[in-house]
């Protein structure tokens, strides 16, 4: 195995420990697959190259090359050619899922979710610190300074967990930055010749020269970096522990959520028609589930507010009056069962208001918007049921509403700066008259008077289908969707100095012939609040007729279907099932029953447990590594073993190597007539054994000492009987105990993994230094010098 190739490998393998603290980081291991695949590609793309050409600048482009094919492969496979060759679509959808990604995460705390537009991140970013670990350390080599990026990924974790990186990680890790470096050190003492013992004895030949104090200066290091935070006063724990998510001490409690207004437009773009939600409600004609109002607007997109969140703030035990809500409003006490399938939000889906939850689980509510998030917790696979109200606001109390209170409007009226188009578009719309009288203004303006269009196809990106740039190009195109509609009447309604919100969640959705309802990720949606005093937040439909048929009774005006009429407005409505209206939909919900919705199936990719199975996987190939790589060595032994002396020396070697597997004692410095001795007498060798010892014995003195006789060498196949008739006769005398520790943890396969081995194990290693004479005598002045300090002369 040359240089480069042992480097490549071990760059490989160090990269691949340097993404174990990742794992606390993201929710899921699902970015773990397109990760391996992209480090993979890089690295062996490099390790192929090297073997056939030694120009780096070669080898880097074409990693280069395959990263980009194999990134397209990944991400963008529908918009590139042929689903591998990238244009200027690719790029623009790779710049879509970065900022997708850098949205999600600048939003979220660990464990941050990991939607295609952070995975794409993840991948990206483990590519590039997988060809610089590469091309560093392989290609240049230089594998101390490849630690750079490899300390980059782990800088990352250390930096955003709360509780710092787990120790684990932090050992793999280092671990594999110090196999990195060792392997190039095993290489620059080669390049000295052999390497002799110190002592008494300083002609025996030291195997373990390289790495006899390495092998203790890592483990002494690494324990001292995992222990020393613990028992050092004053010195915290958080690079190296993980939090238990209980919220007390630095650093914790801190919820992970993720805007989802971030990730509607891919929702409604996906194809399929599998049930994300099923539900049962006591309502005739529900209302959308909410699962967030976005209330803060900074001129990019509309996100929910951030604030603290108290612990006893569980929705188990009742969440407080909706902002607003008088007894003045007329409302009814309903119930809905829900049960999600393959949906992971961080928040919970929820009908306005909600006023208790029966749920499993840590989930909190926001006093804010009443927004609920889960303390740790996900939406995916979970059931629970729903108390809540069903408001019907007259027209006639929104129209006499009295104004907000102050602090209602300072909050919610709050603007970046705006371009004087839009303000004047909300002003020759609006006109005059009461807050009320000009929502429904701004509402028919979109569904109808302004010939507004309902498109998917709408310009910009999912991140940025919200701001400012967004609303001014759909008030003058005319085409978008629902968060174009939703984002443009709510900040209108800001500029009338009408406090606003946008809210996402799902349409209705499908009505089953059995009183269900279906919802699917095409019947994601958004909307606008506006608030009006003694009934609070108020839902306007701004999203034309072709999206969304109907409109709340409240906010009708003349040619609108009443509200009560059931529609289908998933583009998904071809779930099996009747769309009429169905009488048992109306029927209370027994909780106590078990007809609950079952909930979906996850696809496998989602069940399967990603990370116990990195974990197995890691544990089977250290387990596996010594007896692998002991046959490894033995096979290369023999295949190079081309001439009678190479065969006689391969199979002294064998012998060696398979008898220390068994515990056998074998001192380097003894001749092969005193190893004889010992075999024979020790082990009570029977005949045929004996023979076979005398055999090997007469093939080595003859292979060193005596001239070459081709005429008298034995076959490969005579000399591997021998060794192999020899093992089994010792291993027969030995416990069961020495014969499964030789098979399963053979000392030799221990041995080349942790570098206590010579690269080159030929005769000129393990023969007997008589004296200084057999030196190589034409080494330059500084390799003998090498030597003679090795053998103690100084």
């Amino acid at each position: 195995m040359t240089a480069p190739l042992r480097l490549g490998l071990a760059a490989l393998l160090a990269t691949l420990l340097a993404t174990t603290p990742l794992l606390p980081l993201f929710d899921g291991q699902g970015w773990m697959v397109p990760a391996l695949v992209t480090i993979l590609v890089c690295s062996l793309t490099g390790i192929a190259l090297r073997q056939v050409t030694t120009l780096w600048p070669v080898v880097a482009l074409i990693q280069l090359a395959m990263l980009v094919l194999t990134l397209t492969a990944l991400f963008a496979r529908d918009d590139a050619l042929l689903h591998l060759v990238p244009g200027p679509q690719v790029i623009a959808s790779w710049r879509e899922l970065l900022t997708e990604g850098n949205q999600v995460i600048a939003q979220s705390a660990a464990p941050v979710p990991t939607g295609t537009g952070v995975v794409f991140m993840i991948t990206l970013g483990l590519a590039v610190v997988a060809f610089a670990t590469d091309l560093i350390a392989a290609s240049l080599e230089r594998p101390a300074v490849a630690g750079l990026p490899l300390l980059a990924v782990y800088c990352v974790p250390a930096a955003v967990l709360p509780r710092g990186v787990p120790w684990y990680a932090f050992v793999l890790a280092a671990a594999g930055f110090l196999l990195l470096v060792s392997v190039d050190w095993v290489d620059r003492v080669h390049a000295w010749g052999r390497i002799l013992g110190s002592g008494p004895d300083r002609r025996r030949v030291d195997l373990g020269g390289p790495f006899s104090g390495g092998r203790r200066v890592a483990a002494v290091s690494l324990a001292v970096a995992v222990l020393l935070p613990l028992i050092t006063p004053g010195v915290d724990e958080q690079l190296l522990t993980q939090g238990n998510g209980e919220g007390e001490g630095r650093g914790r409690g801190q919820i992970s959520v993720i805007n989802p207004i971030l990730t509607l437009r891919r929702n409604l773009v996906t194809p399929g028609s599998t049930p994300v939600i099923t539900y049962r409600t006591t309502v005739e004609a529900p209302d959308p589930l909410r699962i967030a109002s976005d209330d803060s607007f900074n001129g990019e997109q509309w996100a929910p507010s951030t604030g603290p969140i108290s612990r006893k703030q569980k929705v188990q035990e009742g969440l407080p009056a909706a902002p607003g809500l008088s007894e003045a409003t007329a409302r009814s006490a309903e119930t809905t069962s829900i049960s999600i399938g393959p949906l992971s939000e961080t928040y919970l889906p929820l009908p306005y208001p909600t006023t208790a939850v029966e749920i499993d689980g840590r989930w909190l509510y926001e006093k804010r918007n009443l927004n609920v998030v889960g303390d740790g917790q996900r939406t995916e696979g979970i059931s629970y049921v729903a108390h809540h109200l069903t408001l019907a606001p007259s027209p006639d109390q929104l129209q006499s509403a009295p104004a907000p209170p102050a602090d209602v409007v300072q909050s919610f009226t709050a603007l970046p700066r705006l371009p004087k188009q839009i303000r004047q578009i909300a002003t020759d719309v609006a006109g005059q008259g009461s807050a009320y009288q000009q929502a429904l203004r701004l509402q028919e303006y979109f569904r109808s008077s302004g010939k507004f269009r309902y498109s998917l196809e709408a310009s910009g990106s999912a991140a940025s289908a919200s701001s400012v740039d967004a609303v001014l190009a759909f008030l003058t195109d005319g085409r978008g969707y629902c968060v174009q509609f939703a984002s443009a009447m709510a900040v209108m309604a800001r500029t009338l100095n009408i406090p606003s919100r946008v809210a996402v969640g799902f349409l209705p959705g499908s009505l089953r012939s059995d009183g269900t309802r279906v919802i699917t990720l095409q019947d994601a949606h958004a909307w606008p609040e506006l608030y009006f005093e003694t009934v609070g937040w108020v839902r306007f439909e701004p999203t034309p007729a072709t999206r969304v048929p109907t409109v709340p009774s409240y906010a009708r005006t003349e040619g609108e279907a009443p509200a009560g009429q059931e529609a289908t407005p998933s583009a998904s409505a071809s779930v099996s099932g009747s769309a009429a209206p169905n009488p048992r939909a109306s029927r209370p919900v027994d909780r106590q029953q078990t007809d609950t919705p079952a909930v979906q199936e996850l696809p496998l990719w989602q069940r399967i447990p990603w990370r116990r199975l990195s974990v197995l996987a890691l544990v089977l190939l250290l387990a596996g590594a010594p007896a692998l790589v002991s046959q490894l060595v033995r096979r290369r032994r023999w295949a190079r073993a081309h001439t009678p002396a190479a065969r006689a020396e391969a199979a002294w070697d064998d012998l060696r190597d398979r008898l220390g597997d068994l515990g056998v004692a074998w001192a380097r410095w003894w001749t092969p007539r005193a190893i004889q001795h010992r075999l024979v007498t020790d082990h009570r060798l029977e005949a045929a054994a004996r023979q076979a010892v005398n055999r090997l014995v007469h093939d080595v003195e003859s292979a060193r000492y005596a001239p070459p006789d081709p005429a008298g060498a034995r076959a490969v196949e005579q000399v591997r009987a021998d060794v192999d008739q020899i093992v089994h006769a010792i291993a027969d005398g030995l416990g069961p105990a020495a014969r499964r520790r030789a098979r399963f943890l053979p000392r030799s396969g221990v041995a080349v993994l942790t570098g206590t081995r010579l690269r080159d194990r030929g005769d000129e290693v393990h023969r007997l230094v008589t004296d200084d004479a057999s030196l190589p005598q034409a080494q330059p002045r500084s390799k003998r010098m090498r030597v003679g300090a090795r053998s103690g002369r100084g």
